[in-house]
């Protein structure tokens, strides 16, 4: 390898849901700090090539899916799926790869079945880096369960071919389950990593906000069909409407201003806009905005103005934490409760059919009143850092090996 090593990242950098690209971005940005050379890049797995690329009729198909039971689901994808591998992804994997000298895969739930999507495009990733003599690391991911039977054969035979050196994950839970699918077909040992989204105030620097009257308070959305598609248990369409409805007219009645917002997946934008009207019946526009982004940087331009959070989405957490901003996570995926808990904060997870909208506004009104430990931040970003470093030494150690 090089002395300034031409790293390329795997990932879903333009994912519509900005947070992956908040990740990637994050993980570029220190990789070429430590030295990799400057044009280190990420390659789209979805061989998306920029911000607001979106798959039409996204939330129609997820829609469809939904409906369909477990055996059907993974028939009617397998078609689509390597249609998409041949004349789409492929192409894009080995046009990004040419001049590359070391491959990156993550971070996000990429280590999940999710109707064979992502073992399709990571057996291909890994088979194109193989055959280049690349070597490979997975980095920051998180693993699911559930995995079907065809999907765990191509995983297992992708992360066993030679070219993958080093596995990195964000959460021990992810690493129980490596070692328990993976270790023993790979030998390879997963070890645990901070997520590199909480390098995101060094990334996207903001301005501290001026003194204000009031304080801000941030809704992230996600709709109860996203959530559906995730996770085994989630609440009824019109429980989630109610409930953060009952959430801002809380809020407000404490004091503060609203910021409602999504991540940008085209089904939370879709869900925004439908429960809009009835948020904006809350308070004029003084007291609610409903600001929108287009990049990672926006998206964190927003997160870092606010007093207090609360959110289903990752990495909108991830974002309020690298600036300080305390957050509540709302309970979806294991994902966010492993973050929460890696952090000493599991206490601010809540469940919306659990904890009612009143209780949770408390909850912000009393996070936003304590005094931020910078000290603490700091450490995290600190911690996050050093590991892109392990990660770093990792690609650079097997290339020299294999000289």
């Amino acid at each position: 390898m090089s002395l300034s090593p031409r790293i390329r990242c795997f990932n879903a950098r333009y994912s519509p849901n900005l947070g992956d690209g908040l990740l990637s971005e994050c993980l570029e940005h220190q990789l070429i700090a430590l030295g990799a050379a400057p044009d280190t890049a990420s390659i789209d797995l979805a061989a998306r090539g920029a911000y607001g690329d979106v798959m039409a009729g996204r939330g129609t198909i997820m829609a469809v899916l939904d409906a369909l039971p477990g055996p059907a689901r993974r028939a009617a994808v397998r078609l689509p799926l390597a249609l998409q591998a041949r004349r789409r992804w492929q192409p894009h994997y080995r046009a990004g790869l040419r001049g590359a000298e070391a491959v990156a895969i993550g971070g996000g739930n990429l280590l999940a079945d999710l109707d064979l999507n992502f073992p399709t495009k990571l057996s291909l990733a890994l088979g194109e880096a193989r055959k280049r003599g690349l070597p490979a690391a997975i980095y920051a991911c998180g693993m699911s369960g559930g995995w079907s039977a065809t999907g765990l054969r191509m995983a297992r035979r992708a992360f066993a071919n030679g070219a993958l050196k080093a596995v990195f994950l964000r959460d021990t839970a992810s690493r129980d389950l490596w070692a328990e699918l993976m270790q023993p077909h790979t030998g390879i040992a997963a070890e645990v990593v901070r997520d590199p989204g909480l390098l995101a105030a060094r990334v996207f620097p903001a301005a501290k906000a001026a003194p204000r009257p009031r304080p801000v308070a941030g809704i992230g959305l996600m709709s109860h069909l996203a959530i559906r598609y995730h996770a085994e248990a989630a609440p009824e369409a019109d429980q989630l409407d109610d409930w953060f409805v009952g959430l801002g007219r809380a809020l407000l009645d404490a004091g503060f201003h609203l910021r409602v917002f999504t991540n940008g997946s085209p089904e939370d934008v879709s869900y925004a806009a439908r429960l809009r009207p009835r948020l904006a019946a809350l308070a004029g526009p003084g007291r609610i905005a409903f600001p929108t982004q287009r990049t990672p940087a926006e998206l964190c331009g927003h997160i870092a103005d606010l007093d207090v959070l609360v959110a289903y989405r990752l990495h909108a957490v991830i974002a309020a934490t690298s600036y300080g901003v305390p957050a509540i996570g709302l309970a979806w995926d294991r994902k966010l409760a492993s973050f929460l808990d890696s952090i000493g904060v599991g206490d601010r997870l809540l469940d919306v059919t659990r904890v009612a909208p009143g209780a949770a506004a408390e909850r912000m009104v009393a996070l936003a009143r304590q005094p931020r430990d910078e000290a603490a931040r700091q450490a995290l970003l600190r911690e996050a850092a050093e590991d892109v470093g392990r990660l770093y030494a990792a690609l650079a150690g097997a290339s020299s090996a294999a000289r």
